[in-house]
């Protein structure tokens, strides 16, 4: 069951957006990058990447203590053009360990993008279990998990 919007705000939980976002006309590499506004994209760009005002956001003062993720890229991080949103997040969750934070990163993508920017020991815990990490984070049963369980009662 999927939690409400409401009910996640209830929890004190956000969902931040962008309010800039780097886009192209193409899925390429080679493709020009253009920042806009997140409301000015126009019906011929693609999204391919947040922009530098909203990974600046991405890397907020964090209190000592508490926890962090970094769960999956937020752009085509394989493309330098479409890199920094993702490069940002994962030095902020980087910044977030060093400063007394327990990280955890998992998830393919997430994983080359540890690799790509070596943070890799900066991170709390790194979990190679790719999907299934995520969907455990979300707290859905995993049948291993709950075999281990059943066994421990």
């Amino acid at each position: 069951m999927q939690e409400s919007a409401g009910d996640a705000r209830r929890q004190g939980a956000t969902l931040p957006l962008p309010i800039d976002v780097v886009v192209a006309k193409e899925f390429s590499a080679t493709a020009p990058a253009h920042v806009r506004r997140a409301d000015d994209v126009k019906p011929d760009e693609m999204i391919l990447d947040i922009g530098p005002s909203s990974a600046a956001g991405a890397r907020p003062h964090r209190p000592l203590g508490g926890h962090d993720h970094l769960e999956r890229p937020v752009g085509v991080f394989e493309f330098d053009a479409f890199a920094d949103g993702t490069h940002q997040l994962a030095l902020a969750v980087a910044e977030a360990t060093a400063n007394g934070a327990f990280s955890i990163a998992g998830g393919g993508d997430t994983l080359a993008a540890i690799a790509k920017y070596h943070i890799g020991d900066r991170v709390s815990y790194i979990s190679t279990g790719g999907g299934a990490f995520l969907e455990f984070l979300e707290g859905k049963g995993l049948p291993a998990i709950e075999i281990l369980q059943q066994r421990a009662t």
